[in-house]
């Protein structure tokens, strides 16, 4: 299918079906939606059929309506492309030109294969409609013919005869006349059927003419008289006809030369009849038509040279968009290349401010742990200071015992003292009692009472005696108990002196190390604070980054998309050099068609 239709059929469909379902089914097919079509492009059938498919396929109608509907607007459309092919005075005319239209196609684009057309008439208002291809398409021909018929205004009755996979066969019924025949019986009746000369009818009937009225005058008996003066008349109109006749050889000469394309010839004849008039009015057709071919071959030459011009302009396009191609090429491959790098920048970027995350996230952990470190620190540091404060209070106290202890000793001391006064008043009291004895011995019956109190002093005295050495014993013993108690507790006060020292050194060092752990975690806690805030700020910084890497991916889809649309711009000029290029042939091949004509 040329270029030429297809662009008419996806006119049309635009104006049907919308451009946005149009635009869809030539994708469909690998068509860019703004493709140009070339008068003498090639266009695959196939594809325009799954072009059409589609748009049946969106719009939910059946396929044969779409090419029906199609074949119904194309009229209004090759109207407004072809104007020419539609100044005809009816719509029986217009079909009777289609044969032509189709031929002078068939011309001008080589390798067209239009339908074959015909149509005659049988009647005065019928006609046998003709339609041969090998494509079909009844049903766009059927749309053509209804809306042939809307734009000529005519109701036109269509009735099928036959139908092959190639070809129909209508009848067509006209509401006007489109054809007459009249018949001439005097000139029909001369010829007998195969005469065609003039002169030989004028003297047929000059003869018969003659041989009734000769009969008629000279009567039945004179048959040979009127035969011979009737062949005479023959003869005569015959010679004379023929003679009046003569002009036709060079008129007809002269149409045989316009029918070969041939107005050189200028030239006038005299013969004061009718042959004249015909003869002037086939010159003058001459001279008008030499007058307008002239312009023609004077537009054709302004065409060769318009197109050369527009040639000339189309290769410098050519050679531009090339080179403008040839650059949007590179700054695509270059947008590409930064939205690549600037993607993996942001990749890189965002796996550090991950990583970054997850330390601030441990830092932050670590800071709350720090800071329950510092806490427990604290903590241990005042509880530290708080035991050495006990202890140093425990210390006064353990000097008090101390002290008491020594005092103790010293009052055991006095206690065993007095345990040895105790001692000497028993032997005292012993002795006294012993010398009590024996004075009561010394004294008799008088003596008896007083030397039993004796002896029971004695006694006593032997038991304080006994008591007293026990209890000296035992306080020997509490006294050197005592002493070593004294002596521990002395041992262990210097030992608690000396750990209260270092407990104090301990607390004094805990202090110090709590202030420089205080102050190294007030810095971390800083740190971590001001490390927080940096991951805020390198997040910012991605998210830009981000937002630069998906610029820079519009960028390079938007490179790539103006790089394709500079390729089809530079495919398209291609084309439409391609199509001037064809052009100029078409304007040649006309121009060599106008050579034909002699001017």
């Amino acid at each position: 299918m040329k270029g030429t239709v297809v662009a008419t059929w996806m006119k049309t469909c635009r104006k049907l079906y919308g451009d946005e379902i149009v635009d869809n089914a030539m994708s469909s097919v690998g068509w860019n939606p703004s493709k140009v079509f070339f008068p003498a492009e090639d266009v695959d059938d196939k594809t325009v059929n799954n072009v059409i498919k589609n748009i049946s396929s969106t719009t939910n109608e059946k396929e044969n309506i779409v090419w029906k509907k199609i074949g119904l607007d194309n009229i209004n459309a090759f109207h407004r492309d072809y104007p020419a092919f539609f100044r005809h005075e009816n719509l029986y005319s217009f079909f009777k030109s289609m044969f032509d239209v189709h031929v002078v196609m068939t011309k001008k684009l080589p390798g067209a294969k239009p339908p074959l057309v015909k149509i005659y008439p049988i009647s005065r208002r019928e006609a046998i409609f003709e339609y041969r291809s090998k494509r079909g398409m009844f049903d766009y021909l059927m749309g053509m013919i209804e809306g042939s018929a809307k734009f000529f205004n005519e109701e036109l009755k269509v009735e099928q005869i036959e139908k092959t996979d190639t070809s129909v066969k209508f009848k067509f019924t006209f509401d006007n006349d489109i054809y007459y025949k009249k018949v001439y019986k005097f000139n029909k009746l001369l010829s007998f059927g195969f005469i065609r000369n003039i002169g030989a009818k004028i003297g047929i009937f000059n003869f018969i003419i003659c041989l009734i009225v000769s009969l008629l005058s000279f009567g039945i008996d004179s048959i040979l008289k009127s035969f011979i003066i009737s062949v005479a008349a023959f003869i005569a109109s015959y010679v004379s006809g023929s003679l009046l006749m003569r002009p036709k050889s060079i008129i007809k000469d002269n149409i045989l030369k316009i029918n070969e394309s041939s107005y050189l010839e200028d030239g006038s004849i005299e013969t004061n009849d009718f042959f004249e008039d015909i003869y002037k009015l086939l010159g003058e057709h001459k001279k008008n038509v030499r007058k307008d071919f002239v312009g023609f071959k004077g537009v054709t030459d302004e065409m060769g040279t318009f197109v050369r011009r527009i040639n000339k302009i189309a290769n410098s396009m050519s050679n531009t968009s090339n080179d403008i191609a040839g650059v949007v090429d590179e700054v695509a491959n270059c947008a590409v290349n930064q939205a690549e790098n600037t993607g993996n920048v942001a990749s890189v970027l965002n796996e550090n401010i991950n990583n970054l995350k997850t330390i601030v996230g441990n830092e932050n952990k670590n800071k709350t742990e720090l800071e329950h470190s510092i806490e427990k620190i604290n903590n241990s540091y005042k509880n530290v200071k708080s035991t050495s404060d006990n202890i140093l209070n425990i210390l006064e106290q353990f000097q008090e015992v101390k002290d008491k202890g020594i005092d103790l000793q010293s009052k055991a001391q006095d206690i065993t003292n007095i345990v040895s006064m105790v001692s000497d008043i028993s032997e005292q009291t012993n002795l006294l009692a012993l010398n009590a004895s024996i004075e009561a011995a010394r004294a008799g019956e008088h003596g008896k009472g007083f030397a039993v109190v004796a002896e029971e002093v004695r006694k006593l005295a032997e038991q304080s005696q006994s008591s007293v050495e026990e209890i000296n014993f035992n306080l020997v013993n509490f006294v050197k108990d005592i002493k070593a108690l004294v002596y521990k507790i002395e041992m262990q006060f210097g030992v608690l002196q000396g750990e209260t020292k270092n407990l104090e050194g301990v607390r004094n060092i805990s202090y110090e190390a709590t202030t420089s752990i205080g102050e190294v975690a007030s810095s971390m806690i800083e740190t971590i604070t001001k490390l927080n805030e940096e991951a805020s700020s390198i997040e910012g910084i991605y998210k830009n980054v981000e937002s630069l890497a998906a610029i820079a991916e519009e960028n390079s889809a938007s490179s790539e998309e103006v790089s394709a649309n500079v390729s089809n711009y530079t495919n398209e000029i291609q084309k439409l050099v391609d199509g001037i290029g064809q052009f100029k042939e078409i304007t040649e091949s006309f121009k060599a068609d106008l050579e034909k004509y002699k001017i």
